[in-house]
């Protein structure tokens, strides 16, 4: 067995100070001079389209990830599937040509989840990719991979792990019997420390550019211990982006209430809006802090489903122009075959979103939602003099909308170039627009203004 060094990275923590409130950014109350890198969050927002994968030994069971640990897959059997990991088909360059062709800009694959298996040999735990019979170090693939081929990588991070002695409540069939359980756990501070040792390792040893922590829902987890986590994280890579989640403003606000960040309170670099397809709480709604839709591209799971019930690429690309023109990022999330290959029929599906970005990417990469705030049946985006409607119902034929501070110069159909005929009055602009066309699901029509356009009145 590794040595698990863990006093190196112990926490001073403060468990029930407070502090005034202030508005600024990103640290929060108990961090008021701790602020967001505006660099780091303008690059992350100019991406707009990223990727996420579930992905590990549950893979093989194909269950949901984490979750299905001690309910649909016995526990016993579940803390085994790592002896059979062994993705002999996973090539992380092949990957990141495939999000290239896909439009993708940034990767978060599942470094650790609830289920508490680490995809790359940690020093820290001996539930990781070390002792698979591949022993290969996943993020460490993937840091050279995405390097090489211009992708972001980030990483998302599970604050719970029910595998691990020292975390509390035993939920999900409780402890596993590679990490040793000592007399007096569970010790939830000592468990906070292997987190942050091994959050820390992720930063260091794969230079994360954000990171997206979940699981923050529980009363082991407090306003102070993610205030300390975040500034502790920062500390170490001062222009990392770290969630909302790593602080507890989701759980205070409600479990469906989703608009969390707020700056006064709670820590936070970005806010993550999280949803199964088929759940019916709607994430997009307009957001004026950074934000990103985490949604799945299976209406059933996370992760590797042998019977997925797949988004529609009409589906996936209005899902996608809803998010974005609501002033969000739009994270898109697989779950790979346990050999790492991805199936055939997500595959083409992505290809469609592909081949749509591809062609309108221009109103979707380094855009912000606007001028127009979303309106009955689409949604605009706006980058310098050039903003775009885009039309997600095509039922609509004329659009009235407010006039923006800026004059209108233009408007041309995105995909034929045609002009677009529109009328401005002191009550604002009105559009005819083209017809939709069924191989069409998105109507993208391009409009110039005299000078960089800014956002209508509400």
């Amino acid at each position: 067995m590794k040595k698990l060094i863990l006093g190196s990275f112990m926490l001073a923590m403060s468990w029930g100070a407070g502090a005034a409130q202030t508005t600024l950014s990103g640290g929060g109350d108990l961090n008021p001079t701790l602020k967001t890198e505006p660099e780091a969050l303008k690059r992350w927002q100019d991406m707009r389209v990223g990727m996420c994968v579930h992905w590990g030994p549950s893979s093989l069971s194909g269950r949901e990830i984490g979750w299905s640990r001690g309910t649909s897959v016995p526990v016993e059997a579940y803390d085994s599937l790592y002896l059979r990991f062994d993705p002999e088909r996973f090539d992380a360059d092949e990957w990141c040509r495939l999000m290239k062709r896909w439009g993708m800009r940034y990767l978060s694959p599942t470094a650790k989840h609830h289920d508490g298996f680490s995809i790359w040999r940690s020093d820290f735990s001996d539930y990781d990719m070390e002792n698979t019979p591949s022993g290969r170090d996943l993020m460490a693939e993937l840091k050279e991979a995405c390097d090489r081929h211009g992708i972001v990588l980030g990483a998302y991070y599970s604050i719970i792990d029910w595998y691990h002695p020292d975390w509390r409540p035993y939920d999900h069939g409780g402890p596993g019997p590679r990490i040793p359980k000592q007399g007096d756990s569970p010790d939830p501070k000592r468990y906070f420390d292997y987190m942050a040792g091994q959050v820390c390792e992720l930063i260091d040893r794969y230079d994360l550019a954000f990171i997206q922590f979940d699981g923050e829902w529980l009363d082991t987890y407090t306003h102070e211990i993610g205030s300390e986590m975040y500034r502790r994280f920062h500390s170490r890579k001062p222009d990392i982006l770290l969630n909302t989640r790593v602080d507890i403003g989701r759980r205070m606000a409600g479990a469906d209430n989703h608009i969390d960040m707020d700056g006064t309170r709670y820590a936070g670099d970005f806010q993550d809006r999280e949803r199964l397809t088929n759940r019916g709480n709607d994430v997009t709604v307009w957001g004026d802090h950074p934000w990103q839709a985490w949604v799945t591209i299976d209406r059933s799971q996370w992760s590797y489903n042998p019977n997925p019930r797949l988004m529609t690429s009409a589906e996936l690309i209005r899902d996608l122009v809803g998010i974005v023109g609501s002033n969000g990022n739009y994270m898109i999330n697989l779950g790979p075959r346990p050999d790492g290959g991805f199936e055939p029929e997500q595959v083409a599906l992505m290809d469609t979103l592909g081949m749509w970005l591809e062609r309108y990417g221009r109103a979707i990469y380094g855009t912000r939602g606007g001028p127009y705030y979303p309106f009955e049946g689409g949604v605009s985006t706006r980058n310098g003099r050039q903003a775009w409607l885009l039309i997600t119902d095509p039922e609509v034929r004329t659009l009235a909308l407010p006039n923006p501070p800026q004059r209108l110069i233009s408007a041309r159909d995105g995909g034929s170039g045609r002009k677009v005929r529109f009328t401005v009055s002191e009550t604002g602009t009105r559009f005819e627009l083209p017809e939709a066309r069924s191989d069409e699901p998105v109507r993208v029509v391009e409009l110039k203004f005299a000078a960089p356009v800014a956002m209508c009145e509400r």
